[in-house]
């Protein structure tokens, strides 16, 4: 029996200044009751002016502050630099108890504008549009080709009203994956085994090349193996045959 166990290191391709905020600039407005103005809450205010771009699915997670939940209006902002009809897609979804977006909530397709912008959702006043004290809710740009980019504005800040956590998860399959935003980004590896041949799959930083070693044990010398290159979403493969029996251990280093 193949027994197979993984190491990720981190990448060694830059130096991180310092540690992104890993959130969304946004803001949730809430009603009280019909005829009272919405109050914001949550807020992620304006800051730095950074970008992950990415054509897969980005989820960043909300908790709501105070005791309304009858959504009134969502905003946040965007760059990109072309335009698609349709070509963004605004999710809302129920957390689980894994922490992870669960049943969908909410979903709108919007257009995306050359240069980006600002995005405000309004909503009637509506009992039945109650959101949960703590959910996710994302955003996934189509038609990304080639020189195009798009991606949500990140101002490297943390709410000043509700909360949320310093992380975002990206859909890649039927998973979300947390991703980090610093240079040095811890890798990712995978495992798929069809008879003799492995394929290891890699998540790195985006058009990033990586050393594959192996090893025959933890105490022994990694042997690179090749040189891979993610692509432009950060995703690799490496393929090896391998033996029915003993032990493989993998890492991927950066160069």
């Amino acid at each position: 029996m193949l027994r197979l166990s993984l190491i990720a290191l981190a990448s060694v391709t830059g130096a991180c200044v310092h540690a992104v905020e890993a959130n969304f600039q946004a803001t949730i407005s809430v009603y009280g009751d019909p005829l009272s103005p919405p109050t914001v809450a949550y807020n992620i205010p304006a800051g730095e002016n950074l970008s992950f771009y990415t054509s897969r699915e980005l989820a960043d997670d909300v908790v709501l502050s105070g005791p309304n939940r009858v959504v009134a209006g969502i905003s946040f902002e965007y760059y990109a630099n072309y335009a698609a009809t349709a070509g963004l897609t605004f999710r809302m979804y129920e957390r689980e108890e894994s922490g992870k977006p669960g049943d969908l909530i909410y979903s709108l397709p919007l257009d995306i504008l050359n240069g980006g912008g600002l995005v405000n959702i309004s909503f009637n006043y509506d009992v039945a549009n109650a959101l949960p004290q703590r959910f996710f809710y994302s955003v996934q740009f189509a038609g990304v080709q080639s020189s195009q980019v798009a991606g949500m504005i990140i101002p490297d800040r943390t709410a000043t009203t509700g909360f949320s956590a310093n992380q975002l998860l990206e859909k890649r399959g039927n998973n979300w994956l947390p991703i980090s935003l610093n240079a040095q980004p811890t890798n990712r590896l995978g495992l798929i085994k069809d008879g003799n041949t492995l394929t290891l799959i890699i998540v790195d930083a985006p058009n990033t090349v990586v050393v594959v070693e192996t090893s025959a044990g933890l105490g022994d010398t990694w042997i690179p193996v090749a040189q891979v290159q993610t692509d432009s979403q950060g995703d690799a493969e490496y393929q090896q045959e391998v033996g029915a029996e003993g032990q493989v251990f993998f890492r991927t280093v950066g160069l």
